[in-house]
Formats: C-alpha cells, sequence, structure tokens
C-alpha cells in the first residue's frame, strides 16, 4: 500500500513530484488506499504543481479541459495550460496548439498559426510534429506546397523515432532498478507478516544470520536513526515510544548473497527476549516539542546508507564525542576521518556477512564506552519503517527494521 501520509506531507513541503502525483491519484482514483476519483482535488494538486514549473502538469491541466473525459470541454482554459506549457519550449504542447488551430477547438480555425506551432515542435524535436509538417508542406495546409521540404520532415521523423526508439532502449530499467522501485513500496507498507520476519532471522530461512554482539540500553528508551547523518542532528531525533527494561541485547541482522543485488543486509533487529513474534505493530516514536512529548510516525530517514540502534544515554553520548571531535578536527569528515577505519577493520574480521569497507560495526564511545550498533540499510538511503514484535504472551520479544524483501532479488534461498 502507498505511504500517503508520507506523499502528503512532501505535496505540502512543496515537493513537485509528489503534487503531480497526488492529482494523478485524485484524477482516476486509487483503489489499493481506497481512494475514489475526485476530479476537483486532482486539479488543485496539477495546478500548485504546474505553478512551481512542472510541464507534465500543464499537459495534464490541458488535456482535461480539451479532451472532455473527465467534464465538459472548457476549450479556453485547455488552450491556456498548452501555451504555458509551450511558452517553456514543451513540444508535446505546441503540437497540441498545433492541431487545435488546424482543427478549430476552441478557437477559429487558422491552418496558417497551426502549422506555425507544428513546425515549432518539430523543431524541437517532435517525430509526430514532424510528419505533420511533412503532410503540410505536401498537401499546401497551411503553407504553400513544397515537395522537397515535405520529403526532408519525413526522412527527418523517421531518424527521430530511431533515436527515440534507441534512447527508450537505453532507458529502460534494469532489473536491479525493477526490484528496487518494488521494493520502495514494500518498505513502505504499515504492517509486517510474522511468517516473513521470523523468516527472514530464522537458520533455515534462505538467509545468513549475523551477530553484531550484545548492545547495552542503559536508559530503555530506544533509538533508530541512521549514525552517520541524522543521529548527529538531536533535534531530528525521535526516541520510541515504548520503551524496555534497561539491560544488554543482542542485535542480529539477515544476510543475502543475491545476483540481481550482491550482498546486503536485508533486515535488522534488536533481540529484546529469546521468545518468537506472533505480531508486529508500527514502532512509533516521540519527540519532544514545545515542552510537550508529542507522537511522530514509525521508521526513519536514511541519507548516508547506514542505520542504528542505541539507546537515548548513548546518542547524548555520541553527540558529547561529536562536538569534541570537531574541535580537534575542525575541517574534518567523521566518516573518512574516523569511522571508515573502523569499518575496514570489521570487514576484515568478518568478510562473509558484509561487503568490502564494511557495513556492521559494534562502536564503543571511547568517552564512556556507550554503545551503538550500526549496520548498512540494504539498498542505501530511503525511509525505513521499524516494528515492535509482540509474542504471544502480549510482550515486547523485540525491534525489527526490515530493508529488502529477499523475493524481488532472487529468492530467499540465496545466503552467504
Amino acid at each position: 500500500m502507498l505511504d500517503f501520509e508520507k506523499l502528503l506531507r512532501d505535496a505540502e513541503n512543496g515537493v513537485l513530484p509528489a503534487l503531480k502525483y497526488l492529482g494523478d491519484i485524485y484524477l482516476d482514483g486509487l483503489e489499493e488506499n481506497n481512494i475514489k476519483p475526485d476530479l476537483q482535488k486532482a486539479v488543485e494538486y496539477y495546478e500548485r504543481a504546474a505553478d512551481g514549473g512542472m510541464e507534465d502538469a500543464l499537459l495534464d491541466l490541458g488535456y482535461i479541459y480539451c479532451a472532455g473525459e473527465y467534464t465538459e470541454p472548457d476549450y479556453l482554459k485547455g488552450i491556456g495550460y498548452y501555451k504555458r506549457a509551450a511558452a517553456l519550449g514543451n513540444t508535446i504542447a505546441l503540437g497540441n496548439l498545433g492541431m487545435t488551430y488546424c482543427k478549430g477547438y476552441g478557437v477559429k480555425k487558422n491552418e496558417k498559426k497551426g502549422f506555425e506551432y507544428f513546425l515549432k515542435s518539430a523543431e524541437g524535436g517532435n517525430a509526430d510534429a514532424m510528419l505533420q509538417v511533412s503532410g503540410m508542406y505536401r498537401s499546401g495546409t497551411g503553407v504553400k506546397k513544397d515537395k522537397k521540404a515535405a520529403a526532408y520532415w519525413k526522412d527527418k521523423a523517421e531518424e527521430q523515432r530511431k533515436l527515440d526508439e534507441e534512447a527508450e532502449k537505453a532507458s529502460q530499467k534494469s532489473p536491479l532498478q525493477e526490484a528496487f522501485e518494488k521494493n520502495l513500496k514494500f518498505i513502505s507498507k504499515d504492517t509486517l507478516e510474522p511468517d516473513f520476519a521470523n523468516r527472514l532471522f530464522a537458520a533455515d530461512g534462505g538467509m545468513s544470520q549475523y551477530t553484531l554482539g550484545n548492545c547495552e540500553f542503559a536508559t530503555g528508551m530506544l533509538i533508530t536513526a541512521d549514525p552517520l547523518c541524522y543521529l548527529q542532528q538531536p533535534r531530528s531525533i525521535s526516541v520510541k515510544e515504548k520503551t524496555i527494561s534497561p539491560g544488554s541485547y543482542p542485535v542480529q541482522v539477515s544476510v543475502m548473497r543475491s545476483e540481481t543485488a550482491g550482498l546486503r543486509i536485508v533486515g535488522a533487529r534488536l533481540k529484546i527476549k529469546e521468545s518468537e513474534a506472533v505480531k508486529f505493530e508500527l514502532a512509533n516514536g516521540r519527540i519532544q516539542k514545545d515542552g510537550e512529548w508529542k507522537t511522530t510516525f514509525a521508521g526513519f530517514p536514511v541519507e548516508c546508507g547506514m542505520a542504528c540502534f542505541c539507546d537515548a544515554q548513548a546518542a547524548e553520548s555520541y553527540w558529547s564525542f561529536l562536538s569534541g571531535w570537531y574541535k580537534e578536527h575542525e575541517n574534518g569528515n567523521i566518516y573518512d576521518d574516523y569511522f571508515e577505519a573502523l569499518f575496514a577493520e570489521s570487514y576484515q574480521k568478518e568478510p562473509n556477512y558484509q561487503r568490502a569497507g564494511g557495513d556492521l560495526l559494534m562502536w564503543h564511545n571511547p568517552l564512556d564506552g556507550s554503545q551503538i550498533a550500526m549496520f548498512a540499510s540494504g539498498l542505501g538511503d530511503g525511509y525505513y519503517t521499524d516494528y515492535w514484535g509482540i509474542d504471544k504472551d502480549g510482550e515486547i520479544c523485540e525491534l525489527t527494521v526490515v530493508f529488502m524483501n529477499p523475493e524481488l532479488f532472487g529468492g530467499w534461498n540465496l545466503g552467504c
């Protein structure tokens, strides 16, 4: 299911593709999210994207008002949107305007003006417009007959079609790209099936498991974050709404070796009790704002390809460490100048469970020995949801985050 709440947040922040996508959703509806078609909302989102300069949104609005598929034609509005897109050099809009004037759709028929629009579209590389120009030269429609010019534009159209076909082949998605896009939908789900999660970490589940070691949680207030990016920014961090008993717990990762994606960490969990999870629920966070604790969404963003489990106290110690380190290394880079060597050392010790350079690290803070369990986040950057695993007695037995669905990358029987 689409993470609609995240899409709305992105749209409210002015992200143009999000605005355009919301317009697409409301135009035709989205059954999997129980969203029915709503033309008014679709137009509102398209207009916001169009006001930001998004040509595709202008084309959508032009089509809505000119085609008569979604509402009674309003050619004046539709042509206005096409003209705005044409002013940006959009060849599809130029071609549509050419057809509008040649046929007299909502305007006084003017084949000469129609030819001018088609010619601009053709000069911009539109193969369909090139054929239109060729035909108009041949028939003398809107322009003086010119057999030589007609032949020229016909040849240009054939050349352009070949170039377009080659470009399309070159842009075809690789198996990894296709799997990556499907995986984005998978990791954005708000549910995690127990059979899937338990199999991911089972000894006979098809993946390889590795335990980084026990990580100390002094307060029982948990944090999941990107340790090389967001964990360095105290204001961007939320702690889990639920807490666990202070103590030391094992951190496990599930590792897959795939022909499509290579060696990857597909999931990680903090095992709080030995019992097995029979259900999973979202591990919502909470953040202090205006002196009050407020609930936030489950999950966390990743910007540097890494994730972690740590205690709130360990995070505070980490901030103190970083403050001191940057004072001593004013222009330093914490990864290049500090963590890179530690990850490389980790790889030398355990090369079977991580890529060259290192994907795993149980970091011990030199200031007080507090720990942060760090691990690579599957295919890298993104937003990952985490879940509490609940056992048959209704107690929390683990905190789990899944980065990849192995089935999308070659199946389950691909351990290391």
